[in-house]
């Protein structure tokens, strides 16, 4: 009755309020610790968006028309060809959200009957249409989960990405992999498991696993994320790992990585080893961005100062010295457009480019200090709403990218202005994420009795 008082008192900040701000932090008898990522997986798999999309719908709409919302009448498909159709039209070719083109019994979607469903939202010039077919009865997601995972299929897998594989899980395991052998040095007595929290299966395993091998303290990081928001980690994943652990071990939720200077340092020298191929003399505007979220109480906006104000002075210093005009502004990936942000009150990673170009700097370089591995998001979602600055993206045209031990870059012009899509702190900047979750987690250790 008490946990359930609190859920109704906190609402969404429960995880933080209650389990993160009030939780025990001493480390009693034999410690395990869970780093945790996303889990966005190297080759296509469809249970990772429609689950991820399915979060993001029943988080953000009331349980009342979740049923509505998130129904499942059938397959939902995309046209490769046009996946980001808003009217109807004739389809060349369909895709469902396990890439197949065809029907149980081989038929192609495209000869099937079908039937056009318009965009949810109406007003968003973002969100696409899809066609449902429901000749094999029910698709096994939500139709709007299923549309994203389709697109990601058909498109994204089918067309955009030659080598067929996203890089997250392979650049992400080298972070784990690097904080494993820093922790496993300094406590030898504690287990060390790996979990991807958008698959509850794999957060169970890790928790059982320590529980099984007498752990009595079970401590939580997840290394992916350097500001922790309620949507992902406080109200989802450190939830789940409580409810996993179901009082069978003290869970301690190890802080946000982003208050390590490791973690900063990743992105000042990534930022640094660009700027050394720019002349000095050159103007420049550094944009650091951020993902955005679209809500109105967030806990990540209360906590991102610790990561975001010494972050935005480390990256000053950085340019303070370049004798060129040099200046430096934050912007958001998403939610930031006319349909999200009608006061304009967020400043758009578009807007950010705009303005190098509309001002005539030599130079807009962009670091996307949220993201610490390369995934989807940055390469064709938010690509799509913020390159639109530069004339000569396309996006339909492929994105190589083969050697995923150096940051992708992307680089386009305008008028002027050469922008300069730096990527994410991989490769030889993966050490120091590693060493800020060292950190992260040795501040917690330090509490052990």
């Amino acid at each position: 009755m008490l946990e359930w008082l609190r859920n109704q008192r906190y609402g969404r900040r429960y995880g933080y309020e209650v389990l993160f701000r009030k939780q025990d932090r001493t480390v009693r008898g034999r410690p395990g610790i869970i780093l945790a990522d996303l889990g966005m997986p190297e080759s296509h798999d469809p249970a990772f968006y429609t689950r991820f999309m399915d979060h993001v719908f029943a988080y953000s709409i009331p349980g009342f028309i979740q049923p509505l919302v998130l129904a499942d009448r059938g397959l939902a498909l995309i046209d490769p060809g046009n996946p980001l159709a808003r009217e109807p039209f004739a389809p060349k070719q369909l895709v469902d959200m396990n890439g197949s083109f065809t029907n149980r019994a081989g038929k192609p979607y495209a000869e099937c009957e079908y039937r056009w469903r318009p965009p949810g939202m109406k007003r968003n010039p973002s969100d696409h249409g899809y066609f449902l077919y429901t000749g094999d009865g029910k698709g096994g997601a939500p139709e709007i989960c299923q549309k994203t995972a389709a697109k990601v299929a058909g498109w994204y897998y089918g067309h955009l990405i030659p080598e067929k594989k996203v890089a997250w899980s392979v650049q992400c395991a080298r972070v784990y992999s690097e904080a494993e052998s820093m922790l496993k040095a300094e406590y030898p007595d504690a287990v060390i498991k790996h979990a991807r929290y958008m698959y509850p299966e794999s957060v169970r395993e890790a928790v059982e696993g320590l529980i099984a091998e007498g752990c009595e303290t079970i401590i939580y990081h997840c290394f992916c994320n350097p500001v922790y928001s309620d949507f992902e980690d406080y109200s989802l994943a450190l939830q789940m790992v409580h409810g996993f652990a179901n009082g069978s071990a003290n869970i301690i939720c190890a802080d946000q990585p982003g208050n390590q200077h490791p973690m900063r340092q990743a992105y000042t020298e990534l930022a640094g080893d660009i700027l050394s191929e720019i002349p000095p003399e050159a103007s420049l505007l550094l944009i650091l961005s951020k993902h955005g979220h679209p809500f109105k109480r967030e806990t990540l906006d209360l906590r991102e100062p610790e990561y975001r104000v010494p972050l935005e002075r480390e990256m000053r210093n950085l340019i303070g010295g370049r004798p060129g005009r040099s200046e430096l502004i934050w912007s958001h990936d998403e939610f930031a457009d006319e349909y999200w942000d009608p006061k304009r009150k967020k400043f758009s990673t578009l807007m950010a480019y705009r303005k190098a170009i509309e001002e005539g700097f030599d130079y807009a370089v962009e670091i996307p200090v949220d993201f610490i591995a390369e995934n989807t998001d940055l390469m064709f979602l938010h690509a799509i709403k913020k390159f639109r600055a530069f004339r000569e993206y396309d996006p339909f045209q492929p994105v190589p990218y083969p050697d995923w031990e150096k940051p992708l870059r992307r680089v386009f012009r305008e008028g002027n202005t050469t922008g300069i899509y730096a990527g994410c702190p991989v490769g030889k900047y993966s050490r120091l994420v590693a060493e800020a979750a060292f950190m992260s987690v040795a501040e917690v250790m330090n509490h052990r009795v």
